[in-house]
């Protein structure tokens, strides 16, 4: 292995990679700005070059050659837009249609499999044999990299005007792009034109620089691009933060791949595993900072710091200190910001805390992983979405639960004294679920679904349930025929309970202790006889007089 043949093998790769880096752009706008894994890619890298290569075979201009090659690119992305939007077919699925169908086109392009120039015969604008030993101006890395600011620089003008804008926003938030009369489709299929094109035009260039199209030349390009991609925001995420550097970056990223791939080479390594290799490559630098959040940062500032070290530093949880007695249903208040939610998803694991225990049933969970501490606990969400499987039967969510905490085997998931058990337990919501028990979860309404979470959240008895103000969501009716099945359950098994409520009247008559929080902190401990007196003015009083200040939450004030 000499090392003057690698030296001299680099400005090659150097000039591949920033070919390569304009596909690498194309692939960064849907799969960063849209938020669309488009695998069009890997057909459109192979009909930009094949439409190229075939027109200048005919005749034409190189200009007007790769002017046709961006725009068969375009004519991709649009059909790919198309089996999206029009179509309903999930974007990663119209990807793979339109790849499996470009197959066939390009063949018909080329008229077989392979077609080659000659740099000799045909006037190319870049081409391998423009690395050394040519003029400046002629010099393919020269060319191409003029290629990329021209490019970046168009791209950052259009990203700013409103039609730009208003394809960043379909990717950030469709929901409330759509609220703000953004037509998301047509928002989509341009994002997904405009980086075909990009896609193609950089096939262009490749078919040129290395003198032939070939039928198989985009396969694995996909992969190419999202280590490009990748790799340039792992090296280059913190220092680029303007969009147009964001862009330089994805084309280092390109040429650093293409470098590291000529390294391999260099060392003797065996060219056909190269897509494996380049595939590694990409899943190590998406695994990175997975890898680093859960196994080398500091464990979560989310639970009790929140942008720790800026101005905006805010404690959620200041000094916590909360012991519950076997039995206790105790109700949570407080106004927005107090930490309620932040305690309950510190006890769940959803959040870690930065210090602290968090002992259940005599058990340490601090350090314990959501699902396992699903053992201890139950808990109904506030969303009456989040609790249940809607696209899986009333019987079936009723047997997840029914397993929560034990292993999972190749057992029924269902036996036939198990059915009648939950005929049973769904009498007691008094909604006639029983009679329903292979309905779709997805059927019921939202009053339904929360009282079913409710029964699965408490089918194991768990040591302490947990309750995220589960009936905030729901209507008065609702949620008054809710918090009567919750206290119901609770009285009947004794179970140790927290229930967050934004309504001081609910938390006064509900559970035999109250607490109020404020900045983290438990300002208002009530319980016994002291609570049964409470009434929502007295209630108030006790807050002022523990805080200095007045409660500002309106809603809780509702009764």
């Amino acid at each position: 292995m000499e090392i003057m043949s690698l030296i001299n093998a680099l400005p090659g790769a150097a000039a591949q990679g920033l070919i390569w880096g304009i596909m690498a752009i194309g692939v960064y706008l849907t799969f960063r700005i849209l938020d669309i894994a488009d695998l069009t890619v890997d057909g459109t890298m192979c009909t930009g070059g094949a439409v190229c290569i075939m027109m200048l075979m005919s005749g034409h201009n190189i200009w007007i050659s790769m002017l046709a090659a961006t725009g068969a690119g375009m004519l991709a992305g649009l059909a790919t837009g198309i089996f999206h939007t029009v179509m309903g077919i999930p974007a990663i699925l119209a990807g793979i249609l339109t790849q499996l169908s470009l197959y066939s086109v390009n063949l018909k392009i080329m008229g077989k499999a392979n077609q080659a120039v000659n740099v000799n015969k045909y006037d190319l604008l870049v081409s391998l044999r423009y690395i050394k030993d040519v003029p400046f101006y002629q010099n393919t890395i020269l060319i191409v990299a003029i290629f990329i600011v021209v490019l970046i620089a168009l791209l950052y003008w259009f990203f700013g005007t409103e039609l730009g804008c208003s394809l960043r926003a379909t990717g950030c938030n469709p929901n409330m792009s759509r609220a703000q009369g953004i037509n998301t489709d047509i928002s989509k299929v341009l994002g997904l034109m405009l980086s075909n094109g990009l896609v193609a035009l950089s096939s262009a260039l490749l078919a040129q620089y290395q003198g032939f199209a070939d039928v198989n030349m985009g396969r694995g390009a996909i992969v190419i691009g999202l280590a490009a991609v990748i790799i340039g925001e792992a090296i280059f995420g913190r220092i680029f933060r303007n969009f147009a550097l964001r862009l330089v970056s994805v084309v280092i990223g390109s040429i650093l791949y293409y470098l590291v791939l000529q390294a391999v080479i260099w060392m003797g390594i065996d060219t056909d595993l190269l897509k494996m290799l380049s595939a590694i490559v990409v899943a190590v630098f998406l695994a990175v900072p997975y890898w680093k959040a859960k196994y080398f940062s500091k464990p979560i500032k989310r639970g009790g710091n929140f942008n720790p070290g800026t101005i905006n530093e805010k404690v959620a949880l200041n000094g916590l200190s909360l012991t519950l007695k076997e039995g206790d249903f105790v109700t949570v208040i407080g106004g927005n910001g107090a930490g309620k939610s932040t305690m309950l998803n510190a006890v769940a694991g959803t959040w870690l805390v930065d210090e602290g225990q968090i002992i259940i049933d005599g058990n340490d969970v601090t350090r314990l992983s959501e699902h396992k501490r699903a053992a201890y606990l139950g808990r109904v969400f506030q969303d009456p979405m989040t609790g249940t499987a809607a696209t899986m039967e009333i019987e079936e969510n009723l047997a997840l639960a029914k397993r929560r905490g034990k292993f999972r085997s190749l057992r029924a998931g269902i036996t036939r004294s198990e059915r009648e058990e939950y005929k049973e337990l769904l009498k007691i919501l008094d909604l006639g679920l029983e009679d329903r028990l292979t309905s779709k979860v997805g059927l019921l309404s939202g009053g339904q679904r929360q009282a079913l979470t409710l029964l699965m959240a408490t089918l194991k008895k768990p040591k302490l349930l947990l309750l995220d103000e589960h009936t905030a969501a729901l209507d008065p009716k609702t949620a008054a025929k809710v918090l009567e099945i919750t206290e119901k359950i609770v009285n009947r098994d004794h179970l140790t309970t927290l229930m967050i409520t934004h309504n001081m009247h609910d938390a006064i008559v509900h559970g035999n202790r109250l607490i109020m929080m404020m900045e983290g902190k438990i300002i208002l401990d009530i319980e016994g006889e002291e609570k049964k007196k409470l009434t929502v003015r007295n209630l108030l009083d006790q807050f002022e007089k523990a805080s200095g200040q007045e409660f500002s939450n309106d809603a809780a004030l509702l009764s």
